[in-house]
């Protein structure tokens, strides 16, 4: 296997770069500099030391995309529930409204076969000293 760079190195395994350098300068994992001056350390070298990178990451995108879809679909569903607890509703205040409005034709109805209130005269009071 080719050495990795100090970049591919940090890429592949759970450490940072400052850390990666320190360790390197400490002595602490071998590495060479190539003609460009730059770090290369083996990749044993670095099991050794660190542990790679899991492959959570893509791992945990799975998990969330099937909980999205998962979500999702609970959220469809409880949609459609409440368009339908919408038009129920719905429903229900048009037959209230109607109703209402029937009643209030049949009180005026009512009304009208009332007859017309008799005008009381006002009765004399006996007190004589009242007017």
């Amino acid at each position: 296997m080719a050495n990795l760079s100090l970049r591919e190195a940090v890429k592949a395994f759970d450490v940072s770069r400052p850390t990666l350098t320190k360790a390197i300068n400490s002595g602490k994992i071998s590495g060479v500099r190539n003609g460009k001056g730059q770090w290369e350390i083996d990749p044993s070298e670095m099991a050794r030391v660190y542990q790679p990178r899991q492959a959570q990451i893509v791992d945990r995108d799975v998990e969330e995309e099937a909980n999205v879809a998962s979500r999702n679909m609970q959220i469809f569903q409880e949609v459609d529930r409440l368009r339908s607890e919408l038009a129920l509703t719905q429903a229900r205040a048009e037959a209230a409204e109607k109703l209402a409005q029937e009643r209030a034709e049949r009180i005026e109805d009512l009304r009208r076969m009332l007859p017309p209130p008799a005008t009381h005269t006002k009765a004399r009071s006996w007190w004589p000293w009242r007017k």
